[in-house]
C-alpha cells in the first residue's frame, strides 16, 4: 500500500487530501501517477512536484510498498 498526499489545487480539485494505493511496487512515480489519475479523474493536468518519505523526488523516482509520496503543484513565492 502507498500513502499519496495531495496539496493545493490538486486536493481541491479532487476533493481528497490523501489517497492509500495497493500497486505492485516497485513503481515509478509516473506509472504511479497514470493509476492515480484512473482513480482520480478530475485531478488536473500538468507538471507536478514530488516527494518519496519527505524526500524530493522526480517522476523516475521508483517507491515501494509502505512509502508515502507527496504530489504538489508548482510554486513560487518571494
Amino acid at each position: 500500500m502507498i500513502r499519496v498526499l495531495l496539496f493545493g489545487i490538486l486536493a481541491t480539485k479532487t476533493g481528497t487530501k490523501e489517497i492509500e494505493l495497493d500497486v505492485k511496487t516497485p513503481v515509478s512515480l509516473e506509472a504511479l501517477l497514470e493509476e492515480l489519475r484512473k482513480r482520480l479523474p478530475s485531478l488536473p493536468e500538468g507538471e507536478f512536484l514530488f516527494a518519496v518519505n519527505e524526500e524530493h523526488a522526480s517522476k523516475e523516482t521508483t517507491v515501494n510498498d509502505g512509502d508515502t509520496v507527496a504530489i504538489m503543484p508548482p510554486f513560487s513565492g518571494g
